[in-house]
């Protein structure tokens, strides 16, 4: 964990204050959970950071949709969720139309459909981060996985080029 390792970096601190409190919309520790911070409700971002390269990095941020993401139908309505656990019948999923995600235990009489959700957005998606502020969460999610002290550079991060 980063806790063991040596002392975040400039970019990797710029990057966590962009993980927990983006000034662009949903911050990425509403759903996920690193270093310490945030919720674990999304798909666990360090294994996948510590071996990814930045520019797949990027496009997970920059993703629309995930196959994560279901569209569960009661009788009372629907929303996005993310499956957190079933046993037997009982399910419990995050809904993820409230901001802060909301646990919802369901029995499976309960569920009418789930299928994958074609609607909801990956909120980073909207966030239209600049290419340094990409590098610098870059710079934050392999500095909190791997320990990394290398700067992550904007050109390295930028699919216009």
């Amino acid at each position: 964990m980063a806790q063991d390792k040596r002392p975040a970096p400039a970019q990797a601190q710029r990057g966590r204050e962009l993980f927990v409190k983006s000034p662009k919309g949903i911050a990425c520790a509403t759903c996920h959970f690193l270093d310490g911070v945030g919720t674990a409700v999304g798909p666990d971002l360090s294994k996948f950071a510590s071996v990814a390269t930045p520019h797949s990095l990027v496009a997970t941020i920059k993703m629309t949709m995930t196959n994560e993401v279901q569209l569960v139908k009661t009788a009372d309505g629907k929303f996005p969720g993310i499956l957190k656990q079933k046993q037997g019948d009982d399910f419990e999923f995050w809904d993820l139309s409230k901001i802060p995600p909301v646990l919802q235990k369901l029995t499976a009489k309960q569920i009418t459909s789930m299928d994958r959700d074609t609607v909801w957005k990956h909120p980073p998606a909207l966030a239209d981060y600049n290419a340094q502020e990409l590098a610098d969460i870059i710079g934050f999610l392999r500095w909190a996985s791997t320990g990394s002290q290398k700067e992550i550079k904007a050109s390295e991060v930028d699919d216009s080029q």
